[in-house]
């Protein structure tokens, strides 16, 4: 499955092996496993698993990260809503930056 150009999966499910392309937005869904999400895309309110997410992606809402590769620069927010779980992969040269949301 590869999913490109203008993708917006809104309360979906996608399950692996996929590659979700170009001005991605994930809303309320569960991506994984063997996905690979494309870089500079926003993905929120989601659980990802067995997965990779590219360069200067932000992951917002995040209940869960599993055995995931996350790229440089990307931005991880968890959930308040959701318990945290977050067992991730970093690459060379990755910065992570995990922010708690306000109540």
């Amino acid at each position: 499955m590869v999913i490109e150009e203008g993708a917006s999966l809104v309360r979906s499910t996608v399950r692996g092996p996929a590659i979700i392309g170009r001005d991605t937005t994930l809303v309320d869904t569960y991506v994984g496993p063997f996905t690979s999400i494309f870089h500079s895309c926003v993905i929120e309110r989601t659980e990802i698993e067995y997965s990779i997410v590219l360069e200067r992606a932000t992951i917002r809402g995040i209940g869960r990260i599993e055995d995931s590769l996350i790229g440089r620069d990307v931005e991880v927010v968890p959930s308040a809503a959701l318990p945290r779980a977050h067992r991730l992969m970093l690459g060379d040269h990755s910065r992570v930056s995990v922010a708690t949301t306000g109540t």
